[in-house]
């Protein structure tokens, strides 16, 4: 584990009576009937963020289980909010049955019952405690086993999702603050007012910014790619697309900087063979001279020293599989140590 970065933990197991160990500590689990005799992977990152539990998981289908004997036995009192990236669930509870899809964000009450059908998914998972959501969200508990619906519920998926991928690379010493703006997130979406969404705000514009550079990325090749095309995709006023992008130089320098890089890779392949000034036209770079000075200011070398340089060859890493990399204790220990 890097002592620089958020503390984290890697589990990796092919041994489904392995992952059922470490589940074990907040759901019992069994193999779907169908998939009673496919290969079984598990693999879990997990994240200490504060008074939360954030996990990347790839998992084989399973049902999970949440039964009375088991809730009287644990008196586990937490949420989990999944982000289903792939795959889906179709739950029983007290409440009726619920079934959700990829890009949906469930919500379970782990003091309430319940059953699990989960196909294999990639998901991204939330521990939180009660007390983290109680004052903020009492109603929370309604929402067991379903999944809320409608355009805040995309903006929290969203989020969610940014989070999770952000993780590795982030600082130590930033797990209280992202706990903080990760719970005025849910209140916002999940309990939209004016407050809460003001409070949320750097949650919300951190998605807006990221739906803005999907575009970007999308039409880099696009002559119709301008402030007002990306302003009407997103769904927001010039004024903030540009509070967006302040801390990137803004808009245009982030565009132009995003072409520029497309066409160093375009001359750093091999197998390109067009002119220089051809590859850059496709990117909107009609005037040679213009290029060649954003080119060389940005990389510091010429596009052709670029093109003339011999390509190294890439790195491979080498791939290791023990249970447990990052740490003595693992993500089951962590959610066991959430406070009540």
């Amino acid at each position: 584990m890097d002592p620089s970065t958020i503390p984290s933990t890697h589990f990796v197991t092919q041994q489904f009576d392995a992952w059922r160990e470490s589940i074990a500590v907040v759901f019992d689990v069994e193999r779907l009937s169908h998939d009673a005799d496919a290969t079984f992977d598990a693999r879990v990152e997990a994240f200490q963020l504060g008074d939360m539990v954030v996990t990347n998981a790839d998992l084989g289908g399973q049902r999970y289980v949440r039964s009375p004997a088991r809730l009287r036995q644990d008196g586990m009192d937490h949420f989990v909010l999944n982000l289903y990236r792939t795959g889906g669930w179709r739950a029983q509870t007290p409440r009726g049955e619920f079934k959700g899809a990829a890009g949906q964000v469930s919500v379970l009450d782990l003091s309430c019952e319940l059953i699990s059908d989960e196909p294999d998914c990639s998901l991204v998972a939330l521990f939180l405690p009660r007390s983290l959501l109680e004052d903020r969200l009492p109603n929370l508990g309604a929402l067991h086993g379903s999944a809320p619906s409608g355009p805040h519920a995309v903006l929290l998926a969203e989020y969610i999702d940014i989070l999770a991928r952000r993780l590795p690379s982030l600082p130590a010493g930033d797990e209280q603050a992202l706990s903080r703006a990760t719970c005025e997130m849910l209140t916002a979406c999940l309990a939209p007012s004016l407050a809460n969404v003001e409070a949320a705000r750097p949650g919300l514009e951190l998605v807006l910014q990221r739906r803005a550079k999907r575009y970007v990325e999308a039409h880099l090749d696009s002559a119709d790619l301008n402030i007002d095309a990306i302003c009407n995709a997103v769904g927001v006023s010039r004024r903030t697309l540009y509070r967006l992008f302040d801390r990137e130089g803004g808009v245009l320098r982030y565009v132009q900087s995003r072409r520029l890089e497309r066409v160093r890779a375009a001359l750093a392949d091999p197998c390109e063979t067009r002119r220089i000034s051809d590859v850059a036209a496709e990117f909107g770079f009609l005037r040679g001279d213009h290029f060649a000075r954003a080119f060389k200011h940005l990389y510091g070398r010429s596009a052709r020293d670029v093109r003339n340089l011999t390509h190294r060859a890439a790195e491979v890493p080498s791939e290791t599989s023990p249970a447990r990399l990052g740490g003595s204790d693992g993500f089951d220990d962590w959610i066991r140590a959430l406070p009540g």
